[in-house]
């Protein structure tokens, strides 16, 4: 059954709701979650340069919803989750944080302590002696992220080596000749 034209045009003013009203469930939550995600992570961190992609995840969505409602049956797609939540576990974050339970734990206490002081020693220490803080303890998201992408910048400049392909025995291609590289492994 066809869906109205106006009602989809409608839903699909919001990210994810177009592709919900169309049956596309997995694909609609996707992006919603995206969405509201990056405004709850710029607010919360005070990284105001991530909602540079709230416009491009908003046409992405409204786009995709007019698309898919302009599709003849035969050629719809399946619906499927944008970002594949199985490739995540097999992947290397989940490998990292299984043999890094520490790094995980200290994360979770710095941010317990930092949303417990926030929330309820400042605003007592500002109503008892009118102590003004909450501009040091703003700042501390922010630093905390900048710091992270520097870590991650300095990671990649340097380039490590990848353990896995060094343990198989994998060594990269140097180009030539195939027989030469079969000689020098006779050798």
């Amino acid at each position: 059954m066809r869906k109205s034209r106006i009602l989809t045009f409608l839903f699909g003013l919001m990210p994810g709701a177009g592709q919900m009203y169309l049956g596309y469930m997995k694909r609609g939550v996707s992006l919603m979650s995206m969405f509201f995600m990056i405004i709850f992570l710029a607010g919360f961190f005070n990284i105001s340069f991530l909602l540079f992609l709230l416009p491009i995840i908003w046409f992405y969505a409204f786009f995709d919803t007019m698309n898919l409602r302009s599709m003849s049956y035969e050629f719809l797609p399946h619906d499927d989750y944008l970002l594949h939540f199985d490739s995540i576990q097999s992947g290397a974050l989940s490998g990292f944080f299984r043999h890094r339970h520490l790094f995980g734990g200290i994360l979770l206490v710095f941010l317990g302590i930092y949303i417990l002081l926030h929330n309820t020693l400042l605003p007592f220490l500002y109503q008892a002696f009118n102590l003004d803080l909450y501009w040091l303890f703003d700042g501390i998201p922010t630093f905390a992220i900048a710091i992270v992408i520097i870590w991650l910048g300095i990671h990649l400049i340097r380039g490590t080596a990848h353990p896995k392909a060094i343990e198989d025995g994998y060594q990269e291609y140097q180009g030539g000749n195939p027989a030469d590289s079969s000689q020098n492994e006779q050798k």
